[in-house]
């Protein structure tokens, strides 16, 4: 029977290029995990197979936290999350986990935290969602109780740092992390663990080619970024935007109205402008929605590709780690898991690289058109509003006229850009050569069936082998 350690206070750090994995089935029991996971959980293998993976589960830990993983992995959602774990000898660690749904289970990638910001704000609302938690334990309810009142109370701190929801949250800090650690190692280098022939070797070498397959999309992440930026900015033009439209063509058909029975040709100029401006409404606020999607598309293909070289990068240790004698018993078992995840996150990325490419595309066409509308209802509203010196209605149309200035100022700003920003979608929606990345996650299936003809091995034979 497992006995639940107590904390004693204490720390272990994670070393910044470690990583440990494990797999669960899909009530969370484990049923593989690497020497790097036991090291730091201070539990031999045989001690965590086939255990709830919650025997390393920290008390200050909410339950709402777990709550949310589970909610998003049942839904087949990637989940990340800072963690602090309790290890059999009472030491703290902390971890930033990644985990994804992997056939009938899920795959746990954990490395050190890197982005102390987004770590500390974490521990922080931890801290102040716990408290509730135990609140409503003793005042009697029920753990599901408990742990949804976590999920609504950890919600509500996600938003007042700034994101609009967990998935936001996943979608900055699994980028934002790998992007840290990938400043501090470089695990593709030489390294004294790497196995020079055989199946490991092939194994490491097709990794290596996902890596340098997902550094040409990794190129790109940062101007993406930059573009979603000011794609929000856009969408929250919106409404104003709307706002000194109708304003304008409001007062444009008050004071054609006013002055109808002497100058009816301020009437007949305002009519098509109004039909312009009833056009541009609709599609500015379909717009909006549209540019919504598009910036949760390179939200997700941030999110995917950070994935696939986070699986890329526990792959190539895992492989190391093998070909070392490290590795556990089950190991070739555990390695084929390791290179399916990362054939299909891999696979995902690129997926959504095209995805977000066409989405960019078909957005670039949509403020075409709308930078086009603009442009002509400005020259209308410019040639209504020539009429009134025209027709010396200066000083009696006075009081109309300051918000069609206002817009005919601010329009032009606003059609330069629509059209800047439609230009920067084409120009980020960069062709995709797919070939690289397949021929890259091909050659990882194919090592993964040289390392399977070997799973029934036993770990001396093995060693043998690899050396």
């Amino acid at each position: 029977m497992h006995v639940v350690p107590r904390p004693d206070g204490a720390v272990r750090e994670v070393a910044v290029p470690e990583m440990f994995f494990s797999t669960t089935d899909r009530k969370g029991v484990i049923d593989g995990a690497n020497a790097v996971f036991c090291h730091y959980a201070q539990y031999s293998m045989e001690e965590i197979l086939r255990q709830p993976h919650n025997l390393i589960r920290h008390p200050d830990m909410p339950g709402g936290a777990f709550q949310i993983m589970w909610d998003m992995l049942l839904s087949g959602r990637p989940m990340a999350a800072y963690v602090k774990n309790l290890a059999h000898d009472g030491v703290a660690y902390w971890v930033f986990a990644t985990v994804t749904p992997l056939g009938d289970g899920f795959l746990s990638v954990r490395t050190r935290p890197c982005r102390t910001d987004l770590w500390q704000a974490a521990d922080s609302l931890y801290q102040q969602v716990l408290p509730m938690e135990l609140a409503a334990r003793s005042a009697g309810a029920s753990r599901v109780a408990t742990a949804r009142l976590g999920v609504s109370a950890l919600a509500e701190g996600i938003g007042k740092l700034g994101f609009a929801s967990y998935d936001d949250f996943i979608r900055t800090a699994v980028p934002a992390e790998v992007a840290a650690r990938r400043e501090l190692t470089q695990w593709t280098q030489p390294d004294r663990r790497d196995p020079a022939s055989g199946p490991m070797r092939d194994m490491l070498d097709a990794a290596i080619a996902v890596d340098r397959s997902l550094d040409n999309q990794m190129a790109g992440l940062d101007d993406l970024d930059a573009l979603s930026g000011k794609l929000a900015e856009q969408s929250s033009q919106t409404e104003a935007t709307i706002d000194r439209l109708r304003k304008a063509v409001a007062a444009a058909v008050a004071a054609s109205a006013d002055v109808s029975a002497t100058e009816p040709v301020l009437g007949r100029v305002v009519g098509p402008l109004s039909a312009i401006s009833q056009w541009l409404t609709e599609a500015i606020e379909d717009l909006g929605g549209r540019i919504d999607e598009v910036r949760t598309r390179i939200a997700e293909l941030r999110l995917r590709i950070s994935l696939a070289r986070l699986h890329d990068e526990q792959l190539g240790e895992f492989a190391r780690e093998l070909a070392a004698g490290e590795a556990p018993e089950r190991a070739p078992l555990y390695i084929q898991e390791l290179a399916r995840a990362l054939e299909e996150t891999a696979t995902t990325a690129a997926r959504e690289v095209m995805v977000t490419n066409e989405g960019l595309r078909t957005l670039a066409q949509d403020l075409v058109e709308v930078e086009r509308e603009m442009r002509t209802f400005q020259r209308q509203l410019a040639t209504w509003r020539l009429l009134i010196p025209r027709y010396r209605l200066t000083q009696r149309l006075a009081p109309f006229t300051e918000p069609i200035d206002t817009q005919l100022k601010s329009g032009l700003r606003q059609v330069a850009a629509v059209r800047q920003l439609a230009d920067q979608c084409l120009a980020s929606s960069r062709p995709f050569d797919s070939g690289p990345m397949a021929a890259a996650v091909h050659a990882v299936a194919k090592a993964r069936e040289s390392v399977s003809e070997f799973s029934h091995q036993d770990a001396t034979e093995m060693v043998s082998w690899l050396s």
